[in-house]
């Protein structure tokens, strides 16, 4: 067994240098590939399909990289991978499928083909077959190579199939693994609708296999069958109630095999069936032999088994995959949470799982002391710099506040009145900050007093009768304005609550409710949130809208809008789906950014205007992970966007960051400046209404860019003189001036090749 002494990653995620150096609209990800759902060993490699991307770890080196958008994969929330003809690696997915190149490290070819799910291939006769269901129907994928390419030839469907769980090559036919047992044929011999079942002999359903060297490992409930190429099926052992549990099975040797349960790995021969190793902290998910290796895949990395010895191999990556909630602490630390687990930049995690000391040390892995519940609903940002998140069935609190100055490190809980003492679970949906750093929360666990308000260890909740009955059991959003009122949303419209003095013994309050929309009866607010300018906006099913506040408390509605030309009310995105999930951001300059389950994440203006346009980003227009966006969060010195997608987080490079007061961080790239350039060059870090002028050492202007082009605080230059001709190779001065004329110098070498 050969150890790894060097565990060095080399990993693609360089946190504080993931967005140096770009240009406004590019995007980078963030995705985790700690979640290893199939593995492949091949010589020095070790190759991963995970939830995160394309893992290929070299042995000898200890070198690890990951493949995901930023490198040319279509879809990175990989299912399966096969080693296929010329070495290249077919990645299946829920999208379709990827054909990589990892010699050159780029993407071949990809095939949608309406496929909805991949769950295996293999090669036969330099031919590819994939396991996959396109269109509601589960069957075979034929590919091809010819001349130097891969071309997609056929798909056999089965309507009589009800899911294909795996696929093999055993001897000349392949075999499916699928509800009504094990079919098989020789696709070049039948027509894979007329292939029939095999080995009818095993009368129990068969949960997993495996082939090698022309034989093949069956599971059962009640036995694991050893068949040998023309031979009949041959129990090994037989009656033991872990059969039920394995999860993936790999053949060693003949009559030799390797199986994983979800914490358990066993050696299987002959009347034999042992127990080698188990721990809950470990989540196995596929087994396969490398050489005389057994590498196994995990939800946390993989590891290396020799019979006693499991060795765990994983990098300094979050293991929060999918953020649920994302947040930027106020020193710029990004902080992402989901049910299993939380997630700081550096990176410190925080997991739900059980924690084992097998875990590698370059996984900084601590086990949470709270449940997370199935669900963080909101997070938001003291002024104190705690974290809060409201929790959805966590049977330790409603909200969680989170000290992050150093690690991770569980501040107070705080608890919403619940139905009844032995209600163990608690449910807030939303939470809020006001101006007197109360927390303020919604909860489903009492359907009379559904709102909440906590100081320290004081705390006040509300019932439906002290709101005059205008509060409702299925409030679930609320929000601060800048005249310390709250706002509650409801399916009855919104309600508004104004406090003088203490909360927990007010000397006066006032109930108002106000309709979403006048000209409607009923328009449910998904959520709301305040602007700085104290602009509430309102996200309904058919779009956005808002309403401007103001200083009155029996008539805090001053306008509602947005209004077209007859002055009839005309929201923001009316064609996009919201729901509950959707949530309400604004970036550093006030622009309102708004979340989609299924059309990515859209951006208006408080003036109204679109960015980039009217389409928002998603999938088709971007590099954007998903389309399914949970939430949002800003770098507001360096203009980053970081969008959290239920496939890793989306970071994108704005012109809103945080207007700059001087020129100190100005940065010219790249430089030296090689023309002719697709790619312009960039100079950055500029103040609002910069110009700039690209001039000779003597002082001759080439080329004058006005403050309308510049975008936000980057501006271009494409290497052309005014004329639109290409300088010279020359060393060049940037002259940048702001609004008043002040101007600073720089420099920049220009290369005409």
């Amino acid at each position: 067994m050969r150890y790894f002494i060097r565990q060095i990653f080399l990993f693609y995620l360089a946190f504080g240098f993931l967005l140096s150096q770009v240009r406004v609209g590019e995007m980078k990800s963030i995705t985790s590939s700690l979640n290893v759902r199939s593995v492949i060993g091949s010589g020095d490699e070790i190759i991963l399909a995970t939830q995160g991307g394309l893992g290929v770890y070299h042995l000898n080196s200890g070198n690890y990289k990951v493949f995901t958008k930023d490198q040319g994969l279509v879809n990175t929330d990989l299912k399966t991978a096969h080693k296929g003809p010329k070495g290249f690696i077919w990645i299946g997915s829920d999208t379709g499928v990827q054909v990589w190149n990892l010699d050159e490290e780029k993407q071949l070819d990809w095939f949608q083909l309406d496929i909805e799910a991949v769950s295996g291939f293999v090669s036969y006769k330099d031919m590819v077959y994939g396991a996959v269901k396109q269109n509601g129907v589960w069957g075979i994928m034929e590919f091809i190579h010819s001349k130097g390419r891969t071309y997609y030839r056929d798909f056999y469907g089965r309507d009589d199939i009800g899911y294909i769980e795996d696929i093999i090559k055993f001897g000349d036919n392949l075999i499916l693994l699928t509800d009504l047992g094990l079919i098989g044929g020789n696709p070049h011999q039948m027509h894979p609708i007329y292939w029939e079942k095999r080995y009818t002999e095993i009368e129990q359903p068969i949960i997993a296999m495996a082939e090698k060297n022309e034989e093949l490992a069956l599971v059962t409930f009640q036995a694991i069958y050893s068949i040998q190429l023309n031979k009949n099926p041959v129990p090994l052992v037989t009656n033991q109630s872990e059969f039920s549990t394995i999860r993936s099975i790999a053949v060693r040797g003949l009559l030799d095999y390797m199986a994983v349960t979800d914490s358990a790995i066993y050696r299987i021969g002959t009347d034999m069936f042992e127990k080698q190793f188990s721990d809950p902290g470990f989540h196995f998910s596929d087994i396969k032999i490398n050489n005389s290796s057994t590498i196994i895949g995990t939800n946390l990395g993989f590891v290396q088994f020799d019979g006693s010895t499991l060795n765990h191999v994983a990098g300094n990556e979050p293991i929060v995959s999918a953020p649920q909630v994302i947040s930027m602490t106020s020193d710029n630390q990004l902080i992402m949470a989901s049910a299993s687990g939380i997630s700081l930049s550096g990176w410190i995690n925080f997991s739900t799982s059980t924690k084992s000391d097998g875990f590698s040390t370059q996984l900084n892995l601590e086990k949470s002391p709270i449940d997370l519940g199935n669900s963080v609903s909101r997070i938001i940002l003291g002024k104190d710099g705690n974290v809060y998140m409201g929790l959805i069935h966590s049977t330790s609190a409603g909200i969680v506040a989170l000290d992050v100055s150093n690690g991770i490190n569980v501040h107070q809980l705080y608890f919403p009145k619940t139905q009844s003492t032995e209600d163990e679970v608690y449910i807030v949906s939303g939470i809020a900050l006001d101006g007197k750093e109360n927390i303020w929360s919604t909860s489903g666990n009492n359907y009379n007093q559904p709102l909440s308000v906590f100081n320290g260890s004081l705390s006040r909740h509300f019932s439906i009768n002290e709101s005059g009955g205008i509060l409702s059991k299925n409030s679930h959003v609320i929000a601060s304005d800048n005249f310390n009122r709250i706002w509650i949303g409801s399916p009855s419209g919104l309600v508004m609550y104004k406090y003088s003095g203490d909360v927990m013994d007010p000397t006066s309050e006032i109930w108002i409710e106000e309709s979403v929309d006048p000209g409607m009866t009923i328009r449910v607010p998904l959520d709301i949130n305040v602007s700085a300018k104290n602009r509430l906006w309102i996200l309904t099913p058919i779009g956005l809208i808002h309403k401007d506040l103001q200083v009155s408390n029996t008539n805090p509605v001053s306008q509602t809008g947005p209004t077209g030309t007859n002055g009839e009310l005309f929201p923001y995105f009316p064609n996009v789906v919201f729901n509950l999930h959707s949530r309400i951001r604004f970036d550093p300059r006030g622009n309102v950014w708004v979340t989609s389950e299924f059309d990515g994440i859209h951006i208006v203006t408080e003036n109204g205007e679109y960015w980039p346009d009217i389409n928002g980003l998603n999938e088709s227009n971007s590099n954007l992970l998903s389309n399914h966006v949970n939430d949002v969060t800003f770098d507001k010195d360096e203009g980053i966007a970081y969008i959290a997608t239920d496939k890793g987080v989306s970071v994108i490079r704005i012109p809103f960051s945080e207007e700059k007061k001087s020129y100190n961080s100005v940065n010219i790239f790249p430089s030296p400046f090689r023309i002719p350039s697709s790619i312009p060059m960039t100079v950055e870090g500029l103040k609002d209404e910069s110009s700039l002028k690209i001039m000779t050492l003597n002082g001759e202007v080439m080329r004058s860019i006005p403050n309308s082009e510049v975008q936000g605080y980057q501006a271009y230059w494409d290497g052309r003189d005014t004329s639109g001709q290409l300088v010279g190779t020359g060393v060049y001065l940037i002259a940048v001036y702001d609004k008043s004329g002040a101007a600073t110098i720089g420099k920049v070498a220009v290369i005409r090749e």
